[in-house]
């Protein structure tokens, strides 16, 4: 049995730390359990980069959705994957009518 936890601790200096623990039971020659091995990771760093780019990512939402110039993506298909307010004000299809479809042959 093993499972993993992120475990939240204070180090001496009072800095915060998250350590992901790998916790597997401990037995001895019968099969019962008798402790915990558990194998950690400092995952601080890796959280915090991971919370900061999940802000950049929301900023560039809401700066491409709130832009006042109209904003489209498309994949390598030709596939909307973008749509922004401004580009549905100007063609009247709003971002869940064009998702998905084709720019060239739809719009």
């Amino acid at each position: 049995e093993a499972a993993n936890y992120e475990l939240p601790l204070l180090s001496k200096s009072q800095r915060r730390l998250t350590v992901l623990l790998n916790a597997t039971t401990r037995r001895d020659a019968k099969g019962s359990v008798i402790g915990v091995v558990g194998v950690g990771q400092d995952i601080t760093e890796i959280n915090q980069l991971m919370d900061e780019s999940k802000r950049v990512a929301d900023d560039l939402t809401r700066l491409i959705e709130t832009a006042n110039a109209p904003i489209f993506g498309i994949n390598t298909k030709g596939e909307v994957t973008e749509w922004n307010r401004m580009v549905a004000n100007i063609t009247e299809y709003s971002k869940e009518e064009a998702l998905g479809k084709d720019l060239v042959n739809n719009f």
